[in-house]
């Protein structure tokens, strides 16, 4: 686990946390991806209509 005091004392490099912020948006963006539509906040059968 990274905190603040290995940034402040330099036993992290900045190249380190972008990479680990990197992995991190691509990992959520897998999770996004795989969720059901209704997580997502989209409709279970398509597009909705008044008068059906």
């Amino acid at each position: 686990m990274v905190n603040f005091l290995d940034v402040k004392y330099g036993k992290i490099s900045l190249a380190e946390i972008v990479e680990i912020n990197h992995f991190l948006d691509m990992k959520s963006d897998i999770e996004y991806a795989n969720m059901p539509s209704l997580k997502k906040g989209g409709k279970q059968y398509g597009s909705s209509r008044i008068n059906s």
